[in-house]
């Protein structure tokens, strides 16, 4: 036996009570379970501690930082061991012709070379070997962008097709699904009919839809309205990305939200979701404006941004969200390097409402577009709620970031280092939303049910040795708005493939993670 774990208080992942037993691990998976002891190359002594699963991170957005740095420290240290990434429409394949051209900002900044498929995708990811286990959607904004560019139009007969062959290929890997992004370009220039054409194609795959919808406020019901009728009538599942109700003049619709969620459920479509357990969200700067603005390639933005007119209609719209929406946004990442002292801080610290307009655009021009935001415009009430849900897991809705090195930078939102521990910590062992088994089950066997990421998400012999070791006295997230990269406390190991990866809240340098595609 490779390794013994003595001594501790297992919660298995399917919701079934604690139980004590020791836990023996032979090469990559569980090989015992039970109370008889063996001699073994290593002994971890658990104290009594809690042995979970490792939790898998059912809604990431590390497709390119993986590969800049492949320790994933923010991700490893508070206990996930598995990332599906490829959400909210963007993957990292296929990336032809326009799709290509809005990622090279973002590779060239964590110093990485350009590729087109997956097949080159996953030969770079496999030689990186990351820490954790990755496997991820594919894009719709990647299908759309490749074929039809950035432009405002139905996609025409001939483009369905190339855009439904070339989702095919992406199936001669094990992705996992389809997503969108519905309020980025370009899928925001999609329509119903177009999503459920493309999305039928993956009912054979026995793939899910995993939608950043296309209203998460305003225009939330409908939104969600659409995205039941695309599962329905393309026969698949529907996972909704980061459930909310954003803005405060849309909190009231979390009942008719839930109802409408739940009476779908009755109806046998098969839906789920995810959140991260914070009431800030995190994007690009330019997803608040019009549509008609972002419409294009990144140079006839610029263009827009440049033009009298338009800033005119920047005001006119800030205007309509008034000051607070400034106060509420904080600047998070800009690629500028003479911008990067507005990181960490309001806009509304720099700008008026008057003056807004010019500020936004000449940052965003400055950027080349790439700038991330932080917003405060989610109700603490609907976020306990919406984590109570048994359908609801647990995503950071963040890339795999290092305290050090070429993902050090900016201020990001600290999901990204504190989502699962703060979830742990905050809603179940101090709010308690639900006991410790169902926390536990909504983190590990709920999403790997639900992806179909096979042996893993259960403390079972013969399932895959991703092993969280906490300590529940402890376990709790440090990361904050003005310190995102700190790391959580109470996670004493981390097991992944059979390797411990983190001992004591620090990384060991293991990287047995697997590509799982």
């Amino acid at each position: 036996m490779d390794l013994l774990i003595k001594n501790a208080s297992v919660i298995d992942g399917t919701g079934r009570p604690l139980f004590k037993a020791n836990i023996g691990i032979k090469d990559n998976k569980i090989s015992y379970i039970g109370k008889e002891i063996f001699s073994a190359k290593r002994i971890i002594e658990a104290n009594q501690y809690i042995l979970s699963p490792g939790f898998i991170d059912t809604h990431s957005h590390s497709d390119f930082t993986i590969l800049a740095d492949p320790r994933a420290e923010g991700k490893i240290t508070q206990g996930i061991t598995t990332e599906i990434n490829g959400n909210c429409g963007v993957s990292a394949f296929p990336m032809i012709g326009e799709t290509f051209e809005r990622r090279l900002p973002e590779l060239n900044v964590l110093g990485l070379q350009g590729w087109n498929s997956i097949d080159k995708y996953v030969s770079i990811l496999k030689k990186r070997q990351p820490a954790i286990n990755i496997t991820t959607l594919c894009g719709h904004g990647n299908l759309r962008g490749s074929v039809i560019g950035y432009k405002n139009m139905p996609a025409n007969k001939k483009q369905m097709i190339q855009m439904k062959n070339l989702l095919r290929k992406q199936f001669s890997y094990k992705i996992r699904g389809i997503s969108t992004g519905l309020i980025y370009p370009p899928g925001i220039f999609a329509d119903t009919e177009e999503l459920i054409e493309i999305t039928k194609i993956i009912k054979s795959f026995k793939g899910i839809y995993a939608t950043h919808m296309r209203s998460e406020g305003d225009k939330l019901l409908s939104a969600v309205e659409e995205a039941l009728v695309i599962g329905r009538k393309a026969e698949i599942p529907v996972h909704i990305s980061h459930l909310k109700t954003s803005g405060r003049e849309n909190w009231w619709k979390i009942n008719s939200l839930l109802t409408t969620i739940e009476s779908a459920l009755r109806d046998g479509i098969r839906v789920t979701a995810d959140r991260y357990p914070y009431t800030a969200s995190a994007t690009d700067l330019d997803a608040f404006l019009p549509s008609w603005i972002i419409e294009g390639k990144k140079e006839d933005i610029i263009t827009r941004l440049k033009s009298i007119k338009v800033r005119r209609e920047i005001k006119k719209h800030l205007k309509k969200k008034g000051k607070s929406f400034l106060d509420n946004l904080i600047i998070s990442d800009v690629f500028f390097e003479n911008d990067k002292k507005f990181e960490g801080k309001r806009i509304g610290e720099f700008t008026d409402i008057e003056n807004a307009a010019d500020f936004i655009s000449d940052l965003l021009i400055r950027s080349e577009l790439n700038v991330g935001v932080i917003y405060f415009s989610m109700s603490e009430e609907n976020l306990i709620r919406i984590l109570s849900k048994p359908y609801v897991m647990i995503g950071t809705d963040s890339s795999a970031r290092c305290s050090s090195g070429v993902t050090s930078q900016g201020k990001p939102h600290p999901r990204g280092f504190g989502s699962f521990t703060r979830f742990i910590r905050k809603y179940v062992l101090e709010k308690k939303l639900m006991s410790l088994e169902e926390a536990i089950r909504k983190i590990t066997f709920l999403p790997a049910k639900t992806f179909k990421i096979e042996k893993r998400g259960i403390i079972r012999e013969g399932y895959f040795a991703d092993i969280v070791i906490f300590d529940p006295a402890e376990i709790e997230d440090r990361a904050t708005f003005e310190e995102p990269f700190k790391i959580s406390k109470g996670i004493k190991y981390v097991i992944v493939n059979g390797a411990i990866a983190v001992e004591d809240g620090c990384l060991t340098g293991s990287k047995k993670g697997e590509i799982l595609l």
